[in-house]
């Protein structure tokens, strides 16, 4: 489906002095994954270049790596951040002192840690039932009070890992649960969504604040824990349209975002330059948060053609503020 009509391009950016630089953040699994590749950096990259940006892309673990002149880093795809989190956040606290991070490293540290749902389902946004289990006691008492399938997942995760679709009572919901727990990670139970098992979810991609375009999920998770097909699985990704409700909790969700950071005194002085929302729908057809992505997530530009250049209006637009 084409992007959103706000698309707009003025051509090469006209700024005195030395080229601007933007650093794409990366990380090797992207880089060379066979089946998961970040195949949107290059697209990326071309188009800054096309502005007159120059584009370092950096895997963000590379210690050599050179920041020097760099005018903004945007964090694109360190997929491999969730088994070394507190070793992320290290680099992210060096990198915000080197020069500004899109998004907002505030934004990104709050992002990490999936308890986020729990606080965007306190200012009303409507979000995936989830509890949160620190003790092996804590989950059997959240499986005991379920009669029916659950979805358990880490608070820091990436790319479904460590993720399980179960019965009630299945003994292998509480051995992926202690594996969670031995990883010194919170156990998050939430009830499995039929229509996540027959059609997948949704996902609304914003750039600037800016809806984009849609895609559907197709299902992933296989009951009894694991991905479907054993590994060989490839997610199916398609095309689609936003209904106006989802249109409506994406767009709410985010602005519940920029309240919390104005309470907390860190009011954002612009949108995310990125995010996406992914949605399902409940046995009463209507939509639920599962997840909103804020510093790392699939732009999925090769079903949006032109895309790229929206989010590198935005980019521009903060290069040039």
């Amino acid at each position: 489906m084409p992007v959103s009509s706000c698309l707009r391009f003025d051509g090469p950016l006209q700024l005195d002095g030395d080229m601007p630089t933007v650093a794409l953040i990366t990380s090797q699994y992207a880089l060379t994954s066979a089946v998961d590749a970040d195949r949107e950096l290059d697209t990326i990259r071309l188009e800054l270049e096309r502005r007159a940006v120059a584009c370092r892309v950096i895997d963000w673990l590379d210690d050599s790596a050179d920041y020097t002149g760099v005018d903004l880093v945007v964090i694109k795809s360190p997929w491999d951040y969730a088994a070394r989190a507190e070793q992320f956040l290290a680099w992210l606290a060096r990198i915000e002192a080197l020069a500004p991070v899109a998004n907002h490293p505030s934004v990104v540290r709050w992002n990490l840690d999936k308890a986020y749902l729990g606080e965007l389902a306190s200012h009303g946004v409507s979000v995936c039932p989830t509890v949160y289990c620190r003790s092996v006691s804590e989950v059997h008492a959240a499986l005991a009070a379920s009669t029916e399938r659950v979805v358990l997942k880490p608070n820091v995760s990436a790319a479904s890992a460590d993720t399980g679709l179960f019965e009630p009572g299945d003994p292998e919901a509480v051995a992926l649960a202690t594996h969670i727990l031995a990883l010194d990670k919170v156990v998050m139970i939430q009830p499995a969504i039929p229509s996540v098992a027959t059609i997948g979810e949704r996902s609304l991609i914003f750039f600037d604040g800016r809806f984009v375009h849609a895609i559907r999920k197709g299902p992933l998770l296989a009951l009894g824990g694991g991905l479907l097909g054993e590994g060989e699985y490839e997610e199916a990704i398609t095309t689609s349209q936003a209904p106006d409700d989802e249109r409506e909790l994406a767009d709410a969700a985010l602005a519940v975002v920029d309240r919390i950071f104005t309470e907390r005194g860190l009011a954002l002085a612009i949108p995310p330059l990125y995010a996406r929302v992914d949605l399902a729908r409940d046995g009463e057809d209507r939509p639920l948060l599962m997840e909103l992505e804020l510093f790392e997530p699939s732009y999925f530009l090769d079903l949006a053609p032109g895309a790229e250049r929206l989010l590198v209006d935005a980019v521009v637009a903060r290069l040039s503020a």
